[in-house]
């Protein structure tokens, strides 16, 4: 993963000198991405939670010049970590043992705002810098019920808040309507994590850890754009 970022950045600052100007991307893209989510605040959440996935789609229109907008959606799903996954939790009604497999899932839709830069000289790849901004809304599931007082008061399993993402890509066309990415994305979701809300306050590692900040996550992972009426670029 490390590699991957390595070359996302090695290729931006890469583009500052290779960028061909006067290019321009397709009147009309459909773009969508699909990484790893990790997570990185706060210490509470990032203790708590692994990503598994995270994948959107938004449907863009060429504003003019290089600049494009659009609307999306997206997905994101952690797990608790393997630490809790090791723990066992015992049912007082049912006096069964079950493990801990609680999961968080965001649905987030969002406006885009972003900038197509290209740096072949013959239309064959760019760079896109957007930012995403929107509303998610997440859940827990599989939430084994503790009833510890460290638990109390108990809080919603549900929580809904606005998140901005900053998103940088290196894109290569393979054909006239279709090209390929490496992204990178940093999200931040307005909300501040309580560990009360799946039930695991009780687990010192957790409930003492550090919880100053919004939840936020960074993703890596891959692209695709479909480029609609895509005509091969021109120079100014």
């Amino acid at each position: 993963m490390r590699y991957l970022f390595a070359c996302i950045v090695s290729c931006f600052f890469y583009s500052a000198y290779a960028q061909t100007p006067g290019q321009q991307n397709a009147p009309f893209t459909i773009r969508g991405n699909l990484g790893l989510p990790i997570p990185v605040t706060s210490k509470s959440f990032h203790t708590t939670f692994a990503g598994l996935f995270e994948a959107n789609m938004s449907f863009n229109l060429r504003l003019f010049g290089k600049f494009y907008a659009g609307v999306g959606y997206q997905a994101s799903l952690f797990k608790c970590n393997k630490f809790l996954q090791q723990q066992l939790y015992t049912s007082p009604t049912k006096n069964t043992t079950v493990p801990y497999n609680t999961t968080m899932l965001g649905n987030g839709i969002f406006l885009k705002l972003g900038y197509d830069k290209f740096f072949s000289e013959k239309g064959k790849g760019y760079f896109s810098y957007a930012l995403n901004a929107g509303y998610m809304l997440c859940n827990y599931a599989d939430v084994n019920p503790d009833t510890s007082a460290t638990n109390r008061p108990y809080q919603s399993q549900r929580f809904s808040a606005p998140f901005v993402q900053p998103e940088v890509s290196v894109n290569w066309i393979v054909e006239r309507t279709l090209s390929f990415s490496l992204m990178f994305s940093y999200t931040t979701v307005l909300y501040r994590f309580d560990p009360r809300a799946p039930r695991f306050n009780q687990f010192d590692e957790i409930g003492k850890a550090s919880n100053r900040y919004a939840i936020s996550w960074c993703t890596i992972g891959f692209g695709f754009n479909v480029l609609i009426h895509s005509k091969n670029p021109k120079r100014g």
